[in-house]
């Protein structure tokens, strides 16, 4: 017995350690080596000189990076807020709704999650084009051209845009999750709720939504990491600007980086940046922890 346990045991491990070694290499040892690469200063040619805490100095002194890092925040928490009360509402639609028309529209409003992101971000350039684009060409035939605008191009607009299609990209991924959810709570909740005269909004609010909590955490929790890392959708549309308007993290140390062979400074912005994330993902952790049920 305990010899076939032990077979077990190996088997485990050989079959987790492809995996367990991926991991190390493309996450574990990037990252620490980031986080020493902080302490020098470092063009990427000649040899590296410590520079001690002088980059991290460095950021609080940089207005740049503090409207990327804010930049990054405000994008993070607003894309994924909306994704997160879109989708959830279009699971709920979806659930609704059932059969082959639920079927259909599920396949619809997934479809934007399975473009490319560049290709999305490429697309809303076109729409967003304030002499051929779509959104102004609708609003000049509905008679409101007074409303249109330079929108990737205004202070006022350009930041709001990204986050709009940022939305419109992430939300199919989190309505699916929800949906799946939702499909496996038992039937008998809801025919003892109908019993007790419960609307299907109630039914929502009082069966459904505490059920699928851990799945709303989860989807709130991938949304906001992928948010906080996007660098292709905003690269593609603004490429940070007007200016650096809507410049992010990454786009921050990617230009600093490779643009000015200043390594070590974005390699402090990353570690602080990592900082702020997983502060961000504890939060959202906090706010949507809740009762654990059993069916």
């Amino acid at each position: 017995m305990k010899r076939k346990k032990s077979c077990i045991s190996w088997t485990g491990i050989a079959f987790l350690a492809p995996a367990l070694a991926f991991i190390v290499v493309c996450n574990v040892i990037p990252f620490v080596w980031n986080f020493v690469l902080s302490f020098q200063e470092w063009d990427g040619f000649h040899e590296a000189q410590f520079a001690g805490f002088a980059n991290y100095l460095a950021i609080w002194k940089d207005t740049l990076v503090q409207k990327s890092l804010l930049n990054s925040i405000i994008y993070a928490v607003c894309s994924t807020a909306g994704g997160v009360l879109l989708g959830l509402f279009l699971a709920t639609l979806i659930f609704k709704l059932g059969g082959k028309e639920g079927s259909f529209f599920r396949l619809v409003l997934y479809s934007p999650a399975m473009l490319p992101t560049a290709v999305v971000g490429m697309m809303f350039v076109f729409f967003y084009n304030p002499e051929m684009g779509l959104l102004n060409q609708f609003l000049k035939a509905v008679g409101l051209g007074d409303l249109t605008n330079v929108w990737l191009q205004s202070k006022s607009t350009a930041m709001a845009c990204i986050i709009f299609v940022a939305i419109w990209k992430c939300t199919g991924s989190v309505m699916m999750l929800c949906f799946a959810a939702m499909q496996t709570i038992p039937g008998t909740l809801y025919e003892s709720g109908k019993l007790d005269g419960a609307s299907f909004g109630k039914q929502m609010r009082h069966i459904t939504y505490p059920l699928i909590k851990p799945m709303i955490l989860l989807s709130a929790i991938n949304t906001l990491g992928s948010q906080y890392k996007s660098y292709d959708l905003i690269f593609t549309m603004t490429q940070g600007g007007p200016g650096n308007l809507t410049s992010t993290v990454p786009i921050y140390m990617t230009k600093t980086a490779f643009n000015f062979g200043k390594f070590g400074n974005a390699a402090s912005v990353g570690v602080v940046f990592t900082f702020v994330v997983a502060v961000s993902i504890i939060l959202v952790r906090t706010l949507l922890k809740g009762e654990e049920y059993e069916l």
